[in-house]
């Protein structure tokens, strides 16, 4: 080196760039930069928290703009040495990782993502001696390094006074100034709309405590249940006025919709909006680094009530009577928690919708949620602003054989070679097994619902159909032609008889016990031999048989492309729907109807001499059966005959 030659320096941290560089820190919206403020709030401890926002009138618009937000809460507040850490980027005083906090960039990240200056004052003896420092763009761009040292300070008077809780001996106010990228331009409205998100991030903290989780979840660790409250104040001159009328007091925001007092409206009728999926929550162990931890799953799914307005625990108000569920308030709402919920620490990193199918309105009435613990977070790929599950996420269209390479035939082969290669969703492969399956169960009740919503002329000849087939049951019967339903019948009571019945609407195809028994009981008084159901089964065929005593139930699959392409276009809810749309939905049928035949064909095509030979007896033989089944002459209306 040249010793007359400048010395230069070369840092590996340009401070001024980089702090301009990390606001763009990817928050989602005002609101989730706000939250990471509430974390840190409930980690000190609070059972209060309140977020102010000050507008300030434009003395030449005479409109009012937003000039400040703050965070005030009552937890333990922090020390001189803890005060200035706390504004440092990746040195956070919290760092086994077992509560909310990730990486210690939360209050500095969120704060500089929203405003260039964030002002914190925090005391643990008294308000009036609270301890004050600040962080600065304009102080970095003039080559502070250093956070300045806290010293005394009061906290601003408008916040002394506009707060509904009593100040205690310890407590921390953040707050943030010049907000050149806050999303929002009137805080009350906005309020509005905040309270649902902070409602479900927070939903544990905020819910009784009987109802923060499962009956069966044995742990005991969310704490008192916290307040969220957001409280809009205007400023005119040197004057402040809490704007009363548009305080909002968060209210918990479940997506499960098992939680009572939430934002939820309840007009539907009694008791949660929605139900557990049986079984649920169900626990599936995850391995990480030789150890395994458990992740916990609940589903649920919409009651029967909720979505009909003639079901008799409804009580719909009379404006929405006969109207479609989704459009009114708690359909609305529902639409809003769509997706899978990923709980973290008991609070939610994210509300994952690349689970639900398209843009299908009956999604919102199902909904699963994930819990996971922090020793998880690298398996899950949570980011460091606590938004996302980076490896979560990729898992919601994984299928193993799109996946598969030359081969690779079966899931097993996949996995090997996806353990051989270090992929990381590999260890979530169990997990999204058994998230999908109770997906596929909830979809085929959901589906079942809208079916017994039909219209009364639909409901009707579908019960015509099962009086014609029952008919048609009994002369083969009679005829000397037993089945194995009849064999059964015989030597089975009838108490024996409705005990299998529940037993194959609940265990098998996965039917709520008091659904299933409506079901049985519906059947015995008609004094029908069929029954049909829609079931979601893993199985390549579009439906199954079950030969119960004295019953042929008839399953269709809910997950094979028959039932979408053709039964369900059939059986439409047609209140809605115009003379052209009714028109189209039968030439789909029409069409879907012939694919069917032309699969049939093909089957047969392909079979060896002796096997076509017997796959077009069976052929001949069930239409033999359908004749008599169409033509029996019960006294109903033919089905063709249906215009």
């Amino acid at each position: 080196m040249n010793g007359n030659a400048e010395q230069l320096m070369f840092s590996i941290v340009d401070t001024p760039r980089a702090v301009e560089a990390l606001r763009d820190s990817g928050y989602m919206s005002t609101t989730h930069a706000l939250a990471e403020l509430i974390d840190n709030s409930i980690e000190s401890g609070a059972t209060s928290i309140e977020v102010f926002g000050v507008t300030q009138r434009d003395s030449t618009t005479g409109r009012f703009a937003l000039k400040d937000l703050a965070v005030l809460d009552n937890g333990g507040g922090m020390d001189a040495e803890t005060l200035r850490r706390s504004l440092r980027y990746g040195d956070g005083t919290r760092r086994n990782r077992e509560g909310i906090g990730r990486f210690g960039v939360g209050l500095p990240n969120s704060s500089m993502s929203q405003a260039t200056q964030v002002d914190v004052w925090s005391w643990q003896s008294g308000v009036t001696n609270a301890l004050h420092t600040r962080l600065s763009i304009a102080d970095v761009s003039r080559g502070l390094n250093e956070i300045p040292e806290p010293k005394l300070q009061s906290i601003p008077r408008v916040y002394c006074d506009a707060s509904r809780t009593e100040f205690g001996d310890s407590g921390t106010l953040v707050r943030w100034s010049d907000l050149d990228r806050v999303e929002w331009k009137r805080v009350s409205t906005t309020f509005q709309h905040t309270e649902a998100l902070l409602g479900r991030i927070y939903r544990r903290f905020l819910a009784k405590p009987s109802e923060r989780l499962h009956s069966d979840d044995p742990r005991n660790d969310i704490g008192p249940q916290r307040t969220i409250q957001c409280i809009p104040i205007q400023q005119t001159g040197d004057n402040f006025e809490v704007d009363e009328d548009n305080i909002v007091e968060v209210k918990p925001n479940d997506p499960l919709y098992l939680m009572s007092g939430t934002l939820c409206p309840e007009d539907f009728g009694l008791g949660p909006m929605f139900k557990e999926l049986e079984g649920s929550p169900f626990k599936i162990p995850v391995k990480y680094n030789s150890k395994e931890y458990p992740v916990r799953i609940r589903a649920s799914y919409a009651r029967a009530h909720v979505r009909d307005s003639s079901n008799p625990q409804a009580s719909w108000p009379e404006k929405y009577a006969g109207w479609d569920a989704g459009s009114t308030p708690w359909g609305k709402h529902a639409d809003q928690n769509m997706g899978v919920s990923l709980m973290r620490s008991h609070r939610e990193v994210m509300l994952d919708n690349s689970w639900v199918s398209g843009d299908d309105p009956r999604e919102r009435w199902w909904t699963v949620e994930v819990d996971f613990p922090t020793a998880l977070d690298e398996v899950f790929g949570v980011t460091n602003n606590k938004q996302g599950t980076m490896t979560f996420q990729r898992l919601a269209r994984f299928d193993w054989k799109r996946e598969a390479l030359p081969g690779e035939e079966s899931f097993g082969d996949v996995r090997r070679r996806m353990e051989e290669e270090g992929d990381p969703r590999v260890s979530l492969l169990d997990l999204h097994r058994q998230i999908k399956n109770a997906i596929r169960i909830m979809r085929s009740h959901v589906r079942e619902a809208r079916q017994h919503r039909s219209t009364r002329h639909v409901q009707s000849e579908d019960q015509k159909a099962d009086a014609k087939a029952t008919a048609a049951v009994k002369d083969r019967i009679e005829k000397g032609h037993k089945g194995e339903s009849d064999r059964a019948g015989e030597s089975t009571t009838q108490e024996e008889q409705k005990n299998k019945q529940v037993e194959s609407l609940v265990v098998k195809h996965h039917i709520d016990k008091q659904d299933a028994l409506q079901q049985i009981d519906e059947t015995i008084k008609a004094g029908n031999l069929v029954r049909w159901i829609q079931s979601s089964q893993s199985s390549p065929a579009f439906f199954d048989v079950e030969a119960l005593p004295n019953l042929l139930q008839v399953a269709l699959n809910t997950d094979h492309p028959v039932y979408s392409h053709l039964y369900e276009i059939l059986h439409p809810d047609v209140q809605e729907l115009t003379e052209d749309e009714i028109r189209e939905r039968i030439a789909k049928a029409a069409a879907a109807f012939r694919i069917l035949i032309y699969s049939w064909a093909r089957y047969e095509d392909e079979q060896a001499n002796r096997e076509r030979r017997l796959v077009r007896n069976a052929r001949v033989e069930w239409g033999k059966y359908a004749e008599e089944f169409f033509d029996e002459d019960d006294g109903s209306t033919d089905p063709t005959d249906i215009v």
